[in-house]
């Protein structure tokens, strides 16, 4: 699942409009509305607090390839 998709779809699932996050995260509702619609290009602040507003957390992990 696309990150985007992922905010998009546990915001609608805790019942938020995309007004209600902007309000809890401090996120402005312009910026929401581009990373929703894959418009956006959001720093990793902004994916933080959204992230937080809505129970997610960002984790960067070591990829896994079949080559050593």
């Amino acid at each position: 699942m696309k990150l985007y998709e992922t905010i998009k779809e546990r915001r609608v699932l805790l019942g938020l409009t995309q007004q209600d996050l902007a309000d809890i995260s401090g996120v402005g509702l312009r910026t929401i509305k581009l990373v929703e619609s894959l418009k956006g290009n959001p720093s990793i602040d902004v994916l933080s607090r959204l992230g937080d507003a809505l129970g997610l957390e960002l984790v960067f992990r070591i990829r896994q390839t079949d080559k050593l």
